[in-house]
């Protein structure tokens, strides 16, 4: 099933853009981002949006948005919590 493929592939390089899942699997990138979606909820994996810096070097020259989002590994799940707060 290329949904524990794609798991596999992301596990395996710990570090992968869209356009790295893209070419590996022949994908779509609408294609693509509908597989990952699935194993972004389940927590596996978490996602470093094009438009932010995933290594915190970022210059002039940097070329992080042109490679697409980042997809990174978790061995434990990586979860949004949502905790309502009242301030005073």
């Amino acid at each position: 099933m290329i949904l524990l493929d794609i798991k596999r592939y992301i596990k395996q390089h710990h570090e992968v853009t869209l356009n790295d899942i893209r070419h590996h699997f022949d994908l779509e990138e609408d294609a693509a981002r509908a597989l990952l979606e699935p194993l972004i909820r389940q927590g596996h994996i978490q996602v470093i949006p094009a438009d932010s810096c995933a290594s915190g070097h970022c210059s002039t020259g940097c070329t992080q948005a042109q490679q697409g989002d980042t997809y990174l590994w978790r061995d434990k799940c990586f979860k949004t919590v949502s905790i309502p707060i009242q301030v005073l």
